[in-house]
């Protein structure tokens, strides 16, 4: 969510900014602006924000393979031997399922947080415990 969209005040500036540099407000003109609803000015300018991102990693995909493999070859020198691969979203200016990654987040921070207060049975914790180290 953009900032300006979240907060009470609204600079009209700003979000007329944006909007002039989705493919929709390229052709419409400042009164016609001003009359639009601010949830289709939303989804107007979440959806370009959304396909730039994309257009970003689409973009950075031959450094991040090429990042990956320097990393292996930085790997395969230290000491300590087998490492695991970098994930490629990781080495993306933006991650490939934001959703995603926010929702691994947070099961990993509830299932720590169960750990520590040691609430989860045995067979439970050596299940997860691959989610959990990663």
């Amino acid at each position: 969510m953009r900032e300006y969209l979240a907060t009470s005040e609204l600079d009209l500036l700003t979000v007329y900014t944006e909007f002039r540099d989705t493919p929709v407000g390229r052709d419409i003109g400042k009164e016609d602006f001003l009359r639009l609803p601010m949830k289709c000015l939303y989804e107007f300018i979440r959806i370009e924000s959304e396909r730039k991102k994309r257009q970003a990693n689409i973009n950075s995909i031959s450094t991040a393979r090429l990042s990956g493999i320097v990393l292996a070859i930085a790997q395969s020198f230290s000491k300590e031997g087998k490492s695991q691969p970098t994930p490629m979203d990781q080495l993306l200016p933006f991650p490939l399922d934001e959703d995603a990654s926010t929702n691994m987040a947070e099961t990993k921070e509830i299932y720590k947080k169960l750990l520590a207060q040691r609430k989860l049975p045995v067979h439970v914790i050596g299940g997860i415990s691959k989610v959990i180290s990663t």
